[in-house]
C-alpha cells in the first residue's frame, strides 16, 4: 500500500505549517499615565522579537517600538503625537487621553497571537473646598447643605429598537437604535438634551452628525432625536461604516439643566434634515479630540450663554446660517433655559461615547436580517463552501484519494476472481 506514507507526510507538513508563533502576552498590559505621555508595557512568555505600534501608524518611526530580546515589550506615546486623542469631560471634571496599541510577535506579519488594546488614561481635576466656623454668641448656628448629585449618563446602540440588547458587532444596513439615558437619584429635577455628536474611525477622520443645538445633519445617518422622557433620547438608524474601516467611535455631549417646577423640559426645535449634510471636521488626527474641549471652554468662559452659543466658535467655519424661523425658535428656547438661573451654576455638560464594529455584507446574505448568520468574520467567509462544489482540506483530499484507490483495487480483484474461467473434472 503506497498511499499511507504519503498521507502521513502530508499531515506532518500541514501540522508543521500550522504552528503559531510560540509567544503571547502574559497577564494584563501595564499602563503608566505620565504627565506628558502614556507608557504601555507588556510581559511576554518568551523573549520578544516583534513590534509594538499605534494602530494605523506602523510606518511612523516615532509611533513604533522594535526593541526585542527581552520578555518585556513596550512603547511610550507623547500626548502631542501618534494620533493620541484628548477629550475633556465635565462630569467628572478632567481629560481622557486614549489611543489603540498593537503588539505583534512576528517581525513582518500580523498573526493570530497578536493583540490590540484600547488604552485610556483619565486625568481628573481636583476641587477642594475649605471652610471655617466662628462663634459670635452663646448659640451656634449649624449649617447643613444637601448636594444633589448630577445624573449619570450613558450612550448605547441597541439591536432593532428601544427594547433591544446592546450590540458591539453589526452588519451594514442592520437596523439599530441609538439610545441616550441618564439615571438620577431624584425625579422630575433635571432635563437632558443630546447635542454635538460626532463619529470617527479611530484614525482622525471625524464627521459631525448632530450639531451644537442637537439637530440632525444627515437623515441617512441619523434623524432628529425623540425624547420619550426628561432624561432619555433615542432614534432608529441603519448601520454604516467608513471605507476600509470596521470600527466606528461615536461621541456626544449631553447638557443637563435644572427643570422648572411644573414645566416641561425644553427640547431642540429642528427642521427636517437633508441628505448628505454631515460636516467633516477640519484637522486630521485630532478633530474629535479638539472639538469638545473648545466647545466646553467656550461654555465655561461665557456663563450667560447657552450650550448652543458656547459651541458656536468651534463650529462656525463649517456651519451654515440658520433659517429665520429656526433662529427665532432657538432664541425663545434659550430664553427659557436662562430663566431664573445662570448657565455656570445650573447646567453641566457630560461626555458619552460608544463603539461598534461593522462587518461587510456577505454575498447572498439578507442585509435587513440581524441573524447571527450574517455576522461572520472574514475567515468564516473564506471557509464558506460554494453551492456548486465541495471544499476539502489537503489532508481530506489525500485521504479521499487513498480510500478511493483501496476501494477501486478491491473491486477490481473481486471482478477478476468472479469472472475467471472455472476448470471441470471429467
Amino acid at each position: 500500500m503506497t498511499w499511507k506514507p504519503i498521507i502521513c507526510l502530508a499531515a506532518l507538513v500541514l501540522s508543521a505549517t500550522a504552528i503559531p508563533v510560540d509567544n503571547n502576552v502574559e497577564g494584563e498590559p501595564e499602563v503608566e499615565c505620565g504627565p506628558n505621555s502614556i507608557t504601555v508595557n507588556f510581559n511576554t512568555r518568551n523573549p520578544f522579537e516583534g513590534h509594538v505600534y499605534v494602530k494605523g501608524l506602523y510606518d511612523q518611526a516615532g509611533c513604533r517600538s522594535d526593541e526585542g530580546g527581552r520578555q518585556v515589550a513596550g512603547i511610550e506615546l507623547p500626548f502631542d503625537s501618534c494620533n493620541t486623542a484628548r477629550t475633556r469631560s465635565l462630569n467628572p471634571k478632567g481629560v481622557f487621553v486614549s489611543t489603540t496599541v498593537v503588539i505583534s510577535f512576528h517581525p513582518q506579519f500580523v498573526t493570530k497571537v497578536d493583540r490590540a488594546y484600547r488604552i485610556q488614561c483619565f486625568y481628573m481635576e481636583s476641587d477642594k473646598t475649605v471652610s471655617t466656623q466662628i462663634e459670635v454668641s452663646d448659640l451656634t448656628t449649624a449649617f447643613q447643605t444637601q448636594v444633589v448629585p448630577m445624573p449619570v449618563c450613558k450612550y448605547e446602540i441597541l439591536d432593532g429598537g428601544p427594547s433591544g440588547q446592546p450590540i458591539q458587532f453589526a452588519t451594514i444596513g442592520q437596523q439599530v437604535y441609538h439610545k441616550w439615558t441618564c439615571d438620577s437619584e431624584t425625579t422630575d429635577t433635571f432635563c437632558a438634551v443630546v447635542h454635538s455628536c460626532t463619529v470617527d474611525d479611530g484614525n482622525g477622520d471625524t464627521v459631525q452628525i448632530l450639531n451644537e443645538e442637537g439637530c440632525a445633519l444627515d437623515k441617512f445617518l441619523l434623524n432628529n432625536l425623540e425624547y420619550p422622557t426628561d432624561l432619555m433620547a433615542g432614534q432608529e438608524a441603519h448601520v454604516y461604516k467608513y471605507a476600509d474601516r470596521s470600527q466606528l467611535f461615536y461621541q456626544c455631549q449631553i447638557s443637563i439643566t435644572i427643570k422648572d417646577p411644573g414645566s416641561e423640559c425644553a427640547r431642540p426645535t429642528c427642521s427636517e434634515p437633508q441628505g448628505f449634510g454631515a460636516v467633516k471636521q477640519a484637522g486630521a488626527g485630532g478633530a474629535h479630540a479638539a472639538a469638545a474641549p473648545i466647545a466646553q471652554a467656550g461654555a465655561e468662559e461665557a456663563p450667560a450663554a447657552s450650550p448652543a452659543a458656547a459651541a458656536v466658535p468651534a463650529a462656525a467655519p463649517a456651519a451654515a446660517p440658520a433659517a429665520p424661523a429656526v433662529a427665532r425658535a432657538n432664541l425663545a428656547q434659550l430664553r427659557l433655559l436662562r430663566k431664573k438661573r445662570s448657565f455656570g451654576e445650573n447646567e453641566g455638560i457630560l461626555d458619552v461615547r460608544v463603539e461598534i464594529n461593522t462587518l461587510d455584507i456577505m454575498e447572498g446574505a439578507n442585509p435587513s436580517a440581524p441573524e447571527a448568520a450574517a455576522l461572520v468574520s472574514e475567515e468564516d467567509v473564506r471557509r464558506r463552501v460554494s453551492s456548486s462544489g465541495i471544499c476539502l482540506t489537503p489532508i481530506g483530499f489525500a485521504s479521499f484519494l487513498g480510500i478511493g484507490t483501496v476501494v477501486a483495487t478491491a473491486l477490481s480483484a473481486t471482478i477478476f476472481y468472479v469472472a475467471r474461467p472455472t476448470s471441470h473434472k471429467h
